[in-house]
């Protein structure tokens, strides 16, 4: 009997020092979540925003001087062809006479200027998938808040063609991630090549290097369009010169 009540009054003072030892941890927890730093997390938010807008100035530069070459190449061709209907209708007025099929060709081409101008140029823009661009979560431990500027993988597909060059289920912008790249080609349409990003790696690094490689693979003429091997070693090597490991490579 000794005995028992023994070992009762034991469990019961170890019970107590539980207890007692849970207490104490409380009071440094409730002063270490109020004391909770967070400045890291907000200055990780503001330096995300700094480079998303950096990304975007970049974007906006290439595109306005892209838009401004197809308006000077594009006006320059109307106005040839408007010179040379002059030239050819101050021959007509000269002479003093032409054919029936002379005067149709002349119409028609005044014809096809006009079409142009009035149709001139178009500019498709697309929303930003802004939700995708930056997650904040906890992480898996509960341990403190955590911000992402990405998904754990990350995946492009670059191609030496423009979008407008395939059908509506080939080519297309890649947008969940700031709008840049370009998704996958389907069913063999294009030479392309998968780029598949080891993390952690940095955002900005790989949205400088879908720059670089739209820069450099931006509807070439067909007399400068790349074989499979010139396009996958320029790949790597705009790859390599931005510092971004890769867990594989395809081309397709």
């Amino acid at each position: 009997m000794a005995t028992t009540l023994q070992h009762s009054s034991t469990d019961e003072k170890s019970i107590l020092d539980k207890i007692n030892q849970l207490a104490h941890q409380v009071d440094p927890l409730s002063t270490k979540i109020q004391q909770f730093d967070t400045t890291n997390l907000y200055d990780e938010l503001l330096r995300w925003k700094t480079e998303t807008y950096h990304i975007i100035d970049k974007v906006y530069e290439q595109k306005r001087i892209q838009l401004q070459t197809i308006i000077e190449q594009h006006k320059s061709k109307q106005e040839k062809i408007i010179s040379d209907t002059k030239d050819a209708l101050l021959q007509l007025q000269v002479k003093g006479d032409a054919t029936r099929e002379e005067l149709e060709q002349l119409e028609q081409t005044l014809h096809n200027v006009q079409k142009a101008i009035d149709k001139f140029i178009m500019i498709k823009t697309r929303p930003l998938d802004t939700n995708n661009s930056i997650i904040i979560e906890l992480n898996d431990d509960c341990k403190s808040p955590n911000l992402t500027q990405s998904r754990p993988t990350q995946e492009f597909t670059f191609s030496h063609l423009n979008e407008e060059d395939f059908k509506s289920d080939g080519l297309r912008t890649y947008a969940k991630y700031r709008n840049l790249g370009i998704a996958k080609a389907t069913n063999g349409m294009a030479m392309a090549h998968v780029l598949r990003f080891i993390p952690p790696f940095r955002p900005e690094s790989t949205s400088e290097m879908a720059l670089q490689i739209m820069g450099r693979y931006s509807n070439p003429p067909p007399s400068e369009i790349p074989t499979t091997a010139d396009f996958r070693n320029t790949i790597m090597a705009i790859v390599g010169n931005c510092g971004i490991s890769l867990q594989s490579d395809v081309v397709s």
